[in-house]
């Protein structure tokens, strides 16, 4: 019987992994894979930012204007995010992709750094597991409620001044869907205050706030 090398005993083995887990790279990222094993928005956020800001370069270079219209420039990009079920929920790995796929394709399109991975280890910093909250549902929904809100309100950095500290964000009222998640409202807000540490930063950052940016780094 002839012997199989085991280099094609490899290749074989990858073509029949499931593709999701043999391109997901993402998840292994050192000080970012912590928050996007928790939070299907923070995941698909980085997708989303990957693609945004290879498609800014790309525009650009061929000189063409700039996108601005998501919903129609951008139209199929949501079918490429390579989304799995074990990440989560779609609805929210999808507006993360959404989010990330805006910003990435700012920053990508001014020549600025791809600043997706730094953004989320900033906000990833000493996060620890919720035994309330064992599948991180109400993390994952706090933190997406929390980038809408600091995109939106972010303030003037004075400066030198570098990224709000999450601790000092102040949470929201949290209305689970059963009564008995009630203890789970530490984790809503742990997941609240580091997604609007992210949406400041992307909303002051693609405002080109140069004293801020050089904070960050």
């Amino acid at each position: 019987m002839p012997r199989i090398s085991a280099f094609r005993v490899l290749v074989a083995v990858l073509c029949l992994a499931p593709l999701g887990h043999v391109q997901e790279v993402h998840l292994n990222e050192a000080g970012s894979g912590a928050i996007l094993a928790r939070s299907a928005f923070a995941h698909g956020y980085r997708h989303g930012y990957e693609e945004g800001y290879h498609l800014g370069n790309v525009d650009i270079n061929m000189g063409r204007v700039s996108r601005t219209q998501l919903k129609t420039q951008f139209h199929g990009l949501k079918l490429k995010p390579g989304y799995s079920p074990s990440f989560g929920s779609k609805r929210l790995f999808e507006d993360g992709f959404e989010a990330g796929l805006k910003a990435g394709y700012v920053d990508g399109y001014a020549g600025q750094m791809f600043r997706a991975v730094d953004s989320l280890r900033l906000v990833a910093a000493a996060m620890e597991a919720a035994p309330e909250d064992p599948d991180n549902v109400y993390f994952d929904q706090g933190l997406a409620a929390g980038y809408r809100e600091g995109r939106q309100q972010a303030e003037p950095s004075t400066p030198g001044a570098g990224p709000l500290d999450f601790h000092a964000v102040a949470c929201v009222p949290f209305h689970p869907e059963k009564e008995q998640d009630l203890p789970a409202a530490g984790s809503y807000c742990e997941g609240y205050q580091r997604g609007y540490v992210l949406g400041q930063y992307d909303a002051l950052a693609l405002r080109g706030d140069s004293a801020f940016l050089e904070a960050s780094k």
